[in-house]
Order: structure tokens, then sequence, then C-alpha cells
């Protein structure tokens, strides 16, 4: 279980940098582009974060929806091999 909580704090912050990254480099290029002086960017980076928190908590929900069918699986597999230990 503390091997699926690190990787999820990995991934998450991985895509936290992605995307604010990402927002403030298109931010920065629309303001060169347009000669604002910051307008764009500050408008992309105050988007991104509500963008970043729901990726955040969407993948944060898929990974530990699959960990937990692992471990269902791994759990029927394990009464399926007791039980058969215990027929023989």
């Amino acid at each position: 279980m503390a091997n699926l909580v690190g990787q999820v704090g990995c991934v998450t912050g991985l895509v936290a940098v992605l995307i604010i990254g990402l927002a403030f480099f298109v931010g920065r290029f629309l303001d060169n582009y347009f000669g604002t002086n910051g307008v764009f960017t500050i408008i992309f980076m105050l988007g991104s974060f509500p963008v970043t928190l729901w990726a955040m908590v969407r993948m944060s929900l898929h990974m530990v929806a699959k960990a937990q069918e692992r471990m269902a699986q791994f759990q029927e597999d394990q009464k399926q091999k007791n039980s058969t230990q215990e027929e023989e």
C-alpha cells in the first residue's frame, strides 16, 4: 500500500508541474506575441490551478480503484488456493 501512495504522489506531482509549467509558458508566449504585460500569463496561471486539482483527483481515484481491483483479485486467488489446499 505504501508503494501505491508513493506512485500516486509522484504521478500527480509530475502532472501538476507539467500543467502549471505549460500554462506559464503558453501565457508568456501569448503576452510576448500580443505585447501585453503579463495578462495572459496571469489568466493561464489562475486557470491552471483548478485544472491541476481536477487532474490530480481524477488520477488518484483511478489509481486507487485499480489497486482495489488488484487487491480483491489477490484475495480471491488466496481464498481459492486455501480451499484447494484444504480439500487435499
